[in-house]
């Protein structure tokens, strides 16, 4: 598991990052068929935003690429202060879950309506 910290966010604008899962050879992993789940939690570890494979907030853009979005609307519910993040991956036939990653996101006003 790692420990990624997130650079500050706006909750006045969308977020969209890119991250690559490798094996221990550094060779880019298949993720055609694993589930993805990212979650960004307040500091009582209640999920605050949730994306998927499953509700298309992540998507698959190239052999072991992911891509993880959430819209302004989505952002904007965030207050400001840090929140926990979380990556689980699940292999195709839901039988192992691997966190891999946690770690904090601070989320500032962007004092744009």
């Amino acid at each position: 598991m790692y420990h990624v910290t997130f650079p500050q966010r706006s909750n006045r604008a969308s977020w969209a990052f890119t991250g690559l899962i490798t094996d221990l050879d550094d060779n880019p992993i298949d993720l055609s068929a694993c589930s993805l789940v990212f979650q960004v939690g307040d500091r009582h570890e209640r999920s605050q935003l949730t994306a998927s494979t499953a509700n298309g907030k992540i998507t698959i853009v190239a052999l072991g690429i992911f891509r993880v979005f959430f819209t302004l609307a989505e952002m904007k519910g965030l207050c400001t202060g840090t929140y926990q993040t979380g990556l689980t991956v699940t292999n195709d036939d839901g039988t192992q879950t691997e966190q891999l990653t946690v770690g904090p996101l601070p989320i500032i006003d962007g004092v744009v309506s």
